[in-house]
């Protein structure tokens, strides 16, 4: 019997076993019943990282690597408005339907589409309806 590869912690964060990050259960606009723009995401991160949310002060702003390993088209979760994403339902459904990744080039930052499994250039700014959802810990390689 194989080990499950995402595993709830019961603290509000997930585990994934292949890559060894550790991801919060809900993302930013669950956790705050707000969108942010990216430096907000950051102050987010930020506020976490203090209060040692699940046990941990490392918080941050995926890579776009790192968003990519939980995107998967056999998974299937519901967003904030019952539109379809793809990662696993172990993260509690509700959630924005994209999040802000650490990639930046001046005024933009790359946002990830957990709909289509593209990244799109954002206004780093922009009050659209974004949100982030934290990474820690370093990716396993193959």
């Amino acid at each position: 019997m194989s080990e499950e590869r995402f595993i709830d912690n019961d603290n509000g964060t997930v585990t994934d076993n292949q890559t060894g990050l550790t991801w919060l259960k809900q993302d930013s606009r669950q956790m705050t019943s707000k969108w942010m723009h990216l430096e907000k995401a950051e102050r987010f991160a930020k506020e976490k990282n203090e209060e040692k949310f699940g046990g941990f002060d490392d918080w941050r702003i995926p890579k776009m690597e790192d968003v990519k390993t939980i995107f998967d088209k056999n998974y299937n979760n519901m967003d904030f408005g019952r539109n379809q994403i793809f990662i696993p339902k172990v993260f509690e459904s509700g959630g924005a339907d994209c999040t802000w990744t650490d990639t930046i080039n001046g005024e933009r930052a790359m946002m990830f589409s957990l709909v289509k499994g593209r990244s799109s250039w954002i206004n780093r700014l922009g009050d659209g309806p974004f949100a982030v959802r934290l990474v820690r810990g370093t990716r396993k390689t193959e």
